[in-house]
Formats: structure tokens, sequence, C-alpha cells
């Protein structure tokens, strides 16, 4: 009994921390001074119908925001704990959740729940729901995996690189040099150009298309910060862990 009350506290110690990030980012993004690129792009993802977002993990907290906030959505967020706190944070916004993560290790992949979430990632876009997702893997930060190629193939929807920046930010250290908006700040929203992958496409032409998706993160990503005068905090390219 006494074990069951400490999973339970541990179970709703998570949902309030979860609770408080998706308040806290709400904050963010309300108390933000918005510049959208292109003017339009909100109403093109619309029109567009069922998309897959892509961002990179270090733009994870408010990259949720750079999509319209009517459109349904489902985000891909990891199965271990910490990411459960984005998992709640997320459901707050209403928005849903694909528990699983991504590798560059075919074993570690299935451990994290990959195949799963990428079957439930087949029927939201099947169903008109979007998918947002990270485009990098751990540990390696800004190398577009091919995951996230394979989903657009198999599904028939373009893969639109998004980034959400803002001026006034903390940016961590670690692997994905995490960035924490602040609020009341200058923020940018870009849209970089959709990127289509043909059923036929080849092994060879998955990873052509991989490395054309990470040069336009970068590009997407680069635009925002130079939206908002701070190119220089952005680092294209990648980073690995340690």
């Amino acid at each position: 009994m006494r074990l069951d009350r400490r999973l339970l506290s541990f179970g709703a110690l998570h949902r309030l921390v979860g609770r408080l990030v998706g308040a806290y980012a709400r904050l963010v993004y309300t108390t933000a001074k918005m510049t959208v690129e292109p003017a339009d792009a909100f109403a093109a993802a619309h029109r567009r119908g069922a998309t897959i977002f892509a961002f990179w993990h270090g733009l994870a907290l408010m990259s949720p925001a750079a999509r319209p906030e009517d459109l349904p959505t489902a985000i891909m967020i990891a199965r271990n704990a910490a990411a459960g706190i984005g998992a709640v944070a997320a459901e707050t916004q209403g928005i849903g959740t694909i528990r699983a993560s991504g590798s560059h290790n075919a074993r570690a992949a299935r451990r994290k729940g990959g195949s799963v979430g990428y079957r439930q990632a087949l029927r939201e876009l099947s169903e008109g729901r979007c998918v947002m997702m990270t485009a990098d893997v751990p540990k390696i930060s800004q190398v577009a995996g091919r995951g996230i190629v394979h989903l657009a193939r198999s599904s028939g929807c373009p893969i639109l690189p998004v980034a959400y920046v803002s001026r006034r930010a903390i940016r961590l250290s670690n692997w994905d040099r995490m960035s924490i908006d602040l609020p009341f700040s200058r923020a940018a929203v870009v849209h970089g150009a959709p990127i289509d992958v043909p059923k036929e496409a080849t092994d060879a032409d998955m990873e052509r298309i991989a490395r054309q998706l990470s040069a336009e993160l970068d590009r997407t990503t680069q635009r925002a910060y130079e939206i908002l005068g701070i190119a220089h905090k952005f680092h294209p390219g990648p980073r690995h862990d340690g």
C-alpha cells in the first residue's frame, strides 16, 4: 500500500509539473509579439491539410505554437519519464500525443516504441490530422533521421520544416542545445518549403531527402533568428552528445 501511494504520488507529480509546463508555454505564447513568415503560413497550413510538421529537438518547448492552434494535431513525444511531462503539457493545450521516440539504431528504436508510434502517426495522418515531430533523434543534434522521411513516403503527406524562436530565451549547452523561451518577448515563426517524398523513393532518394530536410530546417531556423536580429545564437550543423 505504501509503495502504491508512492507511485501514485510520483504520477501525480508528473501531471502537476506537466500542467505547469503547459501553462508556462501558454504564457510565453500569449505574451509574445509574433512575426510569422510567410505572412499566410497558417492559412496555407489549413489549406494543405494533413502534414508532418518537423522541427529541431532543441526548439521543442514552443514548436506546437508554430502551427495554427485550431489545426487538429498529434505530437510525437518519447516514452521516458521526463518526456511524460511534455506529453501532459501538450495535452493541456489540446494536442494529442504519440508516445514514441526514434533512434539511429533499429533495435533501440523498437525499444522506444518506434514501430508502434509509426503506425499511430500513419493513422493520425490518414484521418486528416497533422503530426508534429522532431527531425533529429538522440543524441545527434540537427541531423534529420530517416524515420520522418519514411513516414512521409508511406503516408503521402508532405514534411513542413518549422521553427519557433524567441528573442528572450535561455539556451542550454546539452546535446540538443535546448532553448527555454521566456515570456514578454519578440518571437518569430517561420515555415520552410514543404518536402514531398514520392512513394517510389529509393534508399538513395531517402538519404538525399533526409539531407535536404536537414538543410531546410537549418535555413528555416536561421531565418527565424535573423528576423529577431540574433542569428549568431544559432549554429547549423550536427552536435554529438559528450
